[in-house]
């Protein structure tokens, strides 16, 4: 046992002791799942089987699942009857090209952000904490005060992901120690200009939209994830660490060599110099009555926690990052959802029926420098084909 907790513990100094030198900084982009999201975006720290894959890989040290299946997609925009019936009428065809234009500029001054993502993917979860799963998660939002200076930014990462856990019990405590590595491709918009929404918006409106208007960077890296979970009973203390990894290299391309050359179009080779950008986070959880009848969990984390210890003000800074939520598990098949994301309130509720899952949210995430400042509304709605919890 000490022998492959030092193992272990090497593993994860090695991550976390990983860095690059990059001219562009890349942030990978996370599943707005609906379970976490009902949280407040809490539940990263403490996912449990695949949503450790984004969370924390510590959580495959737990029960062995199998998802054959587990699609998110989500919106940015407020579920108000209004906005319902606005996007009725541009399904159906009833609005025109001024009412679209100006219902745009609209969402995108009121709910600071407009733009939808979806992540797919499967993955085994091991009984022995050896995990192996692929999944690929897009998010498109534009963003800016007016549909005239908004800029429109694309990313999607498709991930291939072999992960390790190992939990470890001395006498009362426990511990769960993880790390994972992953094989990814990039593509995305300038991260720093994107593109401009206002002149995609007219094209799309005119029928004169070519694939040829979108640039895109892609290339292949490699990353790493780390993390561990303590525990003392019902209560648990975890940190993880993610997107730790080499610097890999871009090229650039457009939507149109997609459409002509498919695959080939994509490039394995570029001279752009890019990584991913680290991020952190901790937290503290409480879950009493595990598979019971009756199952209350209460968790909340803070991203970048070594900011808030390097703050002249603590307590604001804690604040300003904190993800709260509560979830009741009831009959072992209903789970309702609250949360607290950085000031702004989430609700969500799910269904776990055998081998299907169904879970829905209603969030709201913070943009600005404190809470309250600049939030982001929208919806998220998972559905999963999946075998064990």
């Amino acid at each position: 046992m000490k022998r492959k907790a030092m193992i272990f513990i090497l593993l994860i100094m090695a991550v976390l002791a990983a860095t690059a030198q990059t001219t562009l900084q890349f942030t990978s982009p996370m599943p707005k799942d609906a379970r976490s999201m009902g949280m407040g975006g809490a539940f990263r720290v403490f996912s449990q089987g695949y949503s450790s894959f984004f969370g924390n890989p510590a959580g495959f040290a737990g029960m062995s699942s199998l998802t054959l299946m587990d699609m998110s997609t989500w919106a940015y925009l407020a579920p108000t009857s209004e906005n319902l019936g606005r996007v009725q009428s541009i399904v159906s065809g009833s609005a025109s090209n001024s009412d679209i234009m100006g219902w745009a500029g609209d969402w995108l001054a009121k709910n600071n952000g407009l733009g939808a993502g979806m992540s797919m993917g499967a993955g085994w979860v091991g009984a022995k904490g050896i995990s192996i799963g692929f999944n690929v998660i897009t998010d498109e939002l534009a963003q800016g005060n007016s549909v005239l200076g908004a800029k429109l930014i694309s990313s999607t990462q498709g991930n291939a992901v072999l992960g390790l856990a190992y939990p470890i019990q001395l006498g009362p405590v426990w511990l769960k120690v993880g790390v994972d590595g992953r094989v990814f491709y990039r593509m995305q918009s300038d991260p720093t200009t994107g593109w401009p929404f206002s002149t995609i918006l007219n094209k799309v409106l005119d029928n004169s939209f070519s694939p040829s208007d979108l640039t895109f960077f892609g290339g292949y890296g490699f990353g790493a994830d780390a993390g561990v979970i303590l525990g003392l009973g019902p209560i648990m203390f975890g940190f993880t660490a993610r997107d730790f990894g080499l610097e890999f290299k871009v090229g650039q391309f457009t939507a149109q060599d997609i459409v002509d050359k498919t695959i080939s179009a994509f490039p394995l080779a570029g001279t752009i110099p890019a990584a991913l950008t680290p991020s952190y986070a901790a937290g503290i959880g409480i879950k009493l009555f595990e598979n019971g009848l009756f199952e209350p969990a209460v968790y909340a984390e803070v991203d970048d926690p070594m900011s808030i210890f390097s703050s002249s003000d603590m307590l604001s800074t804690a604040f300003n990052s904190l993800h709260a939520g509560m979830q009741l598990r009831l009959l072992r098949f209903l789970s309702v959802r609250a949360g607290l994301n950085k000031g702004w309130y989430s609700l969500g509720a799910g269904l776990d029926l055998s081998l299907f899952e169904f879970d829905t949210a209603i969030f709201t995430e913070e943009l600005g420098m404190y809470p309250g400042d600049k939030g982001r509304s929208g919806i998220a709605i998972q559905g999963a084909i999946r075998f064990g919890r």
